[in-house]
């Protein structure tokens, strides 16, 4: 458990701020007509068809945001992105440490509310950073992804996508790099609303955090729709956190949007003179 006097060692006495900027849509996906994302932004959690580009500054010392995206092929999957965003805003409330325990049980909260009924099976990824002084951690399971850019605009991807085709590159059944059959960029791990579902991968990294850094939070209705490369030539460290976002929210508008969006933009701010 992370009390305030254990803030303070690990703070130094350092104040922080951070910006926020996020932003949500449903997209134009007639055959999903429900908001299936669900977005914390720090303060709120969001499930609306359309958030607005908007920002905010904090300077509370520990700083965590997630984005979950319901799985479109399981029954009433906004219902399990909401679930556990809800469960993970509850449970770090508590003062609950940011690892693995708190993945099993967040899906335990999914499991206790949704398996059963017509709810039973819906799913859900999740990407999750809590920051804290200079450091980051990383948690996330299934494709929704959470990348750092440097200050000098040099992207890393932190999280890991659980599909198949990196399984199958970790089994050494496929090339790094090589273009498959879309099928093999399916997900083979989430969050699932059965008891039986206990074994879905997840990813934790550490990493540092420093001012004049960004951290990107998004559903795969962002990274999927404009690429590594289109997210990336978009970006402008000098332009506001809520004109970037609008930049790629715009973007993937124009794109068509096929998908649910949401994204949270994080910049560790430099300590002003």
């Amino acid at each position: 458990m992370r009390d305030d006097k254990f803030i303070r060692v690990i703070q130094g006495g350092i104040k922080v701020s951070y910006t926020v900027g996020f932003t949500q849509h449903h997209g134009r996906n007639k055959q999903y007509p429900k908001q299936q994302d669900c977005l914390w932004n720090g303060e709120e959690i969001f499930q609306k068809n359309d958030v607005l580009p908007a920002e905010s500054v904090t300077r509370r010392p520990v700083l965590t945001v997630a984005v979950a995206d319901g799985v479109g092929m399981s029954p009433q999957s906004e219902k399990a992105s909401w679930a556990v965003l809800t469960s993970l805003v509850t449970e770090l409330g508590k003062g609950a440490d940011f690892d693995r325990h708190l993945l099993r049980r967040t899906h335990g909260h999914l499991c206790d509310v949704l398996a059963k009924g017509k709810t039973f099976g819906s799913a859900t990824t999740l990407a999750a950073v809590q920051c804290l002084a200079q450091r980051c951690t990383i948690l996330n399971v299934g494709d929704s992804r959470v990348y750092k850019i440097s200050e000098s605009g040099q992207w890393i991807q932190l999280s890991h996508d659980h599909t198949l085709i990196n399984s199958m590159i970790a089994r050494g059944e496929a090339e790094p790099g090589k273009e498959y059959a879309s099928f093999y960029y399916s997900l083979d791990s989430c969050l699932v609303a059965d008891d039986e579902e206990t074994e879905f991968l997840f990813h934790k990294q550490e990493s540092s955090f420093l001012p004049g850094e960004s951290l990107l939070v998004c559903t795969d209705g962002v990274h999927d729709i404009l690429g590594d490369i289109r997210l990336q030539n978009l970006y402008s460290s000098s332009r506001p956190l809520q004109d970037q976002v609008e930049v790629w929210r715009n973007a993937i508008l124009s794109a068509g949007a096929p998908d649910n969006l949401s994204m949270v933009l994080i910049r560790h701010d430099k300590p002003q003179p």
